[in-house]
């Protein structure tokens, strides 16, 4: 016979829930006796449902600035909150939210569904003017395919990986008209950096 319950088991620590278990046994010399046996304890890390099946949500390693909505590229030491929803066609708004990190385009995906993520921020020339204006894709140019990328968004990781990039005129918004065949993370800063002449954008797959 058991009988299973939720008790608080304390330490030199948080207060943690344990569920245990008893069960009672009798010896060789017929003596009935108590046993209590620990269940696993629960994960310490979130779980989702995908296609009926439970997954353990994967953290990331690394400090995120803003869990609402974050971005990481460890190739080029990049990272920032980023600002959703920015205007890209309003200087006066996506110069406001470049001052605060990199801006996502409105109108368009956001990370998890069937559509471009654009993200966009500044590139500069020299080096001493990156932390003038909050140039954080400077080094974007050296993304090669394969690079990783990582977004938090909405408190979930999710991570990319690099296909390819394009040189674009800076009147070429092809990534920026709303697409719904495959999700896709495209990064743009103006090129060469620290001019407006074109546009640098690369592009990832969700991995």
């Amino acid at each position: 016979m058991t009988v299973s319950g939720i008790f608080a088991l304390t330490g030199m620590g948080a207060l943690v829930a344990r569920e245990v278990k008893y069960s009672w046994m009798k010896t060789p010399a017929g003596r009935t006796i108590q046993r209590l046996e620990q269940v696993q304890p629960p994960k310490l890390v979130k779980e989702y449902q995908l296609g009926g099946v439970q997954q353990e949500e994967e953290k990331p390693e690394w400090k995120v600035p803003d869990e609402k909505y974050s971005v990481f590229i460890p190739q080029i030491g990049a990272i920032s909150r980023v600002i959703p929803e920015v205007d890209a066609g309003d200087p006066g708004i996506y110069q406001a939210a470049l001052k605060q990190g990199v801006a996502e385009a409105a109108g368009l995906g956001h990370p998890g569904q069937a559509e471009t993520t654009y993200l966009f921020a500044h590139s500069v020339e020299s080096k001493v003017d990156i932390a003038r204006y909050n140039a954080v894709f400077y080094l974007l140019h050296k993304l090669v395919a394969g690079d990783k990328i990582e977004v938090v968004y909405q408190g979930r990781l999710y991570k990319y990986e690099v296909t390819g990039r394009e040189i674009l005129a800076a009147t070429d918004v092809k990534y920026l008209v709303p697409q719904s065949q495959e999700e896709k993370l495209v990064l743009a800063t103006c090129y060469p950096p620290g001019t407006t002449w074109k546009r640098l954008v690369v592009i990832a797959k969700r991995v």
